[in-house]
């Protein structure tokens, strides 16, 4: 009876986190309690057993999502050939924040790791320390613009992954953020191009 205890209260985990998972992607970090327990298809109680508290159960979710940015920067930073792993990490970042409204929320939070617990404010740090490497890698195989700095490239995803599928009447279609990361990542190629204004974000 006790093993079959343990597989319901696992399910029951799974059940939350996958809703969350789903609801904080649609809704952003503001979504609400009941939403979740309304798509696990479980009763409020069942999710204060498993997490306590709704900010922990968010945590756990931005762990998850932020982990797998992670593990696609690991992959970015080892590959072969620095400007492709470059071009992937810019494509994982805007495609993640795409897709998820929650990360969004945290990213564009003045300070993502601020209020969090450790775990989650070494996994933002270790997002940038990653970021980072893969723009100063590709840099030094003369691959892209010297005057790019490290801290330009999550403002460049974020800002292809956030553009409207419509704009003037005009309907960006199936593909369309995909078609800005490439102007975006053709940009970025080392030219002879008139040097960038401004400072690089702090």
């Amino acid at each position: 009876m006790s093993g079959e205890m343990r597989a319901d209260a696992r399910r029951s985990v799974e059940l939350v986190v996958a809703a969350a998972r789903s609801a904080i992607a649609e809704f952003g970090l503001s979504v609400s309690t009941n939403e979740i327990v309304k798509r696990a298809g479980v009763g409020p109680a069942t999710l204060y057993r498993r997490f306590p508290s709704r900010h922990a159960l968010l945590e756990t979710i931005l762990l998850e999502v932020v982990g797998e940015l992670v593990t696609e920067a690991e992959a970015a930073a080892e590959h072969p050939d620095p400007l492709t792993g470059f071009a992937d990490l810019v494509r994982a970042l805007a495609a993640a924040q795409s897709a998820n409204k929650g990360l969004s929320d945290a990213l564009a939070a003045e300070s993502p790791s601020a209020g969090r617990d450790d775990e989650v404010a070494a996994a933002f740090g270790e997002l940038r320390a990653h970021i980072r490497r893969v723009t100063e890698r590709a840099q030094e195989a003369g691959a892209i613009r010297a005057d790019v700095a490290w801290q330009d490239v999550p403002f460049l995803a974020g800002a292809a992954a956030g553009m409207s599928t419509r704009c003037l009447g005009l309907d960006a279609g199936e593909g369309g953020r995909d078609r800005v990361v490439a102007v975006v990542l053709a940009g970025l190629r080392a030219t002879d191009a008139e040097p960038l204004p401004g400072v690089p974000p702090s």
